[in-house]
């Protein structure tokens, strides 16, 4: 079982880098999840709320900013969210949670079938991350492919267009349940773009292809898709709803 032998709440961004050279170390966003990369057997974690991560801004007319340690709660309380983000965020824990989940915790868990991180996809979010090394920018679509993160890398804000039109579909078990399947399309200058959770490891952005583009069919959307099944839906069941899914979110930018 794994024990916190300590527990470290940094004052500043250096003092957070160092503690996270300590072999044990781990960092420690809203309290509900321990992310990054696993504890050792006694681990030390390295809680960030001091930082300063939990704003919420824009960033000139379209640009929104939204600090890692941005309760989920928050997310989806805030006017100038887009409102299919916001749906999502209240979808990805129950009210008990969302009040200290935090969205660098989202994304460095990367659940299959986070709505959240689908929207997120689906809007093109950029992740800023701070490692020794400096301060990068790096696509969501590349860091979920990357995880787990490296050790000593902190995610510290995520960033959003958001401009265009966006529509969510789901399917779950229960209206409050997680989705077994979910899809997000958004529309952008005549540009769509496509996100589904609960087909593979992570949530993944899915090509369009001509056919796709044009309006004519979604055929092509899920094809070769072989989701992992499990209790909820098998590998067949799963990927019969991406292709409605899709079809039916793709269909709602157009109108």
């Amino acid at each position: 079982m794994v024990s916190t032998a300590r527990y470290w709440r940094p004052q500043s961004m250096e003092e957070a880098l160092s503690l996270l050279e300590r072999p044990a170390a781990a960092v420690m966003g809203g309290g509900t999840r321990l992310n990054a990369r696993p504890l050792a057997e006694r681990g030390e974690v390295v809680d960030l709320q001091a930082l300063g991560f939990d704003g919420i801004a824009r960033r000139g007319s379209a640009m929104l900013v939204i600090g890692a340690m941005t309760r989920l709660q928050d997310l989806a309380d805030h006017a100038e969210v887009p409102p299919v983000v916001r749906d999502a965020a209240r979808r990805e824990a129950p009210s008990t949670l969302r009040t200290q989940a935090t969205l660098g915790g989202c994304i460095a868990t990367a659940e299959s079938d986070s709505e959240l991180l689908a929207t997120l996809l689906a809007y093109d979010a950029q992740v800023q991350v701070t490692a020794r090394s400096g301060v990068t920018e790096v696509a969501l679509e590349t860091l979920l492919a990357g995880l787990p993160l490296d050790p000593g890398v902190i995610i510290t804000a995520v960033s959003i267009d958001t401009r265009g039109h966006a529509e969510l579909a789901r399917t779950g078990r229960t209206t409050a349940d997680r989705a077994i399947v979910a899809a997000v399309a958004r529309k952008k200058d005549g540009e769509r773009r496509l996100a589904l959770a609960g087909v593979a490891a992570t949530p993944v952005v899915l090509a369009l292809g001509a056919r796709d583009l044009d309006g004519s069919g979604t055929d092509d959307v899920a094809a070769g898709l072989a989701p992992p099944g499990d209790f909820r839906g098998s590998t067949e069941y799963r990927a019969a709803l991406a292709r409605v899914l899709s079809a039916r979110v793709l269909e709602a930018v157009e109108r």
